[in-house]
């Protein structure tokens, strides 16, 4: 593979010799597709920030077999949650691009290989591609085998079955899904049936922890009851977890377990499948008993609870988030708890909203500070949005926000 190179500083897309990765399909989408948009400022953000992905962060081989590592973008490191994010807006174009279908085809085989090197871990490296990198809080043992950070976040894993449930529902093709797939996806479902768990001082030596002083309870985390939700210590955004229980997290491997154990029905793995199928009723169980909460005069999802009672009534704008509940399939447009839940996240009922002179969203914990609206936030509401002014404001903060840059920031200061 071709050895890593940093893209830092970018405020237009490499020319066509310094790409990556060039995919004939999503060229004609971004010709066709630029051709509608009259706003000039919004025509180039979306000319450069669409093919990014491909331009900047893919490194693919083929000559044994597909095989695709995609780094996050600022770090070298490839993220098994990042990557199937920064590949799903050309899973549209699977059918049209055979060589776009090889690289989904890479990347599953790569995030299969990876969760069979450490379940737990949330982010990796390749030495060949990256060499001399390491990443933080890791042994040099769990160094050797490429892990570059150890952060347990359920979506981790449920971002693996999105990307391989949503290949098949696109493309049809089960090339990928060989004899390494099928034992990542029962390690997989091994990890998530054991942080079912309760977690409190009778059972706490047998789950997954972090050993970080910045982490509560020697790296355990607060303890909670199982109730059939999946435990995880971070949440997606890398902070640490407050309450054991992240809803959105768990909402997403339910769908994602479900669409899964229907392409293993498929597959011809019926005891994969039931056991895929019955871990999700029971989160999508747990969700519906535990995670849905009184505020005000209103039904709401919490975003974390512990299974005793208690609940964090907020957002985050990372995805998956409360206000992406709908964009990952968990809840039908127009349900009344959902539109609840979005009403309080994007008002100042939610501790981590903010609202200034250049832009108003949601903050995250990851900043550091209480100052700063996420960008991925306001994409996400003009996605879950259906009032047209709405989307417009949104798609006029991103444009008035991004700095001469006419890329997308991680997170911008509200004034």
């Amino acid at each position: 593979m071709t050895p890593y190179r940093s893209f830092d500083g970018l405020t237009a897309r490499p020319d066509p010799a310094d790409r990556l990765f060039t995919s004939h399909a999503l060229e004609e989408a971004i010709t066709a597709t630029s051709s509608l948009i009259a706003d000039a400022g919004l025509r180039r953000m979306f000319e450069q920030c669409l093919p990014n992905t491909l331009d900047t962060t893919v490194y693919f081989d083929d000559s044994d077999g597909p095989d695709t590592y995609i780094a996050t973008g600022d770090i070298p490191a490839m993220w098994l949650r990042d990557s199937t994010n920064q590949v799903w807006p050309y899973i549209r174009f699977l059918k049209s691009d055979p060589t776009l279908q090889k690289l989904f085809h890479g990347l599953i085989r790569r995030q299969a290989s990876y969760i069979l090197t450490d379940a737990y871990a949330n982010a990796f490296i390749d030495n060949d591609i990256v060499p001399d990198a390491r990443g933080g809080a890791v042994t040099d043992e769990e160094a050797e085998k490429g892990v570059w950070e150890r952060k347990f976040e359920l979506d981790t894993l449920a971002s693996f079955l999105r990307l391989s449930a949503g290949y098949y529902a696109y493309s049809k093709d089960t090339a990928p899904f060989d004899a390494t797939w099928l034992r990542a996806v029962s390690r997989v479902y091994e990890v998530m049936s054991a942080e079912q768990a309760d977690v409190t001082r009778h059972n706490i030596d047998e789950l997954y922890n972090f050993p970080h002083p910045a982490t509560r309870l020697q790296g355990y985390g607060y303890p909670g009851r199982n109730v059939g939700l999946v435990r995880s210590v971070f949440r997606p955004s890398d902070d640490e977890s407050v309450f054991p229980y992240n809803i959105p997290a768990n909402a997403m491997a339910a769908v994602n377990l479900r669409q899964t154990a229907k392409l293993l029905e498929h597959l011809s793995q019926p005891k994969l499948s039931a056991n895929l199928a019955t871990l999700a009723a029971e989160i999508t169980a747990g969700i519906r008993n535990y995670g849905i909460v009184n505020h005000g005069h209103d039904r709401v999802y919490a975003y974390e609870v512990d299974g005793f009672g208690s609940a964090a009534i907020l957002d985050d704008p990372n995805a998956p988030g409360l206000l992406s509940l709908e964009y990952i399939g968990f809840v039908k447009p127009g349900d009344p708890v959902y539109l609840a839940t979005r009403r309080l996240a994007l008002s100042e009922a939610n501790p981590f909203y903010a609202s200034g002179k250049a832009a108003s969203g949601l903050t995250s914990a990851h900043t550091g500070v209480l100052t700063h609206v996420w960008p991925i936030g306001t994409i996400m509401q003009a996605a879950t949005s259906t009032d047209e002014a709405e989307i417009t404001a949104c798609l006029r903060q991103l444009r008035n926000t991004h700095a001469d840059t006419f890329f997308i920031h991680e997170s911008v200061h509200v004034d």
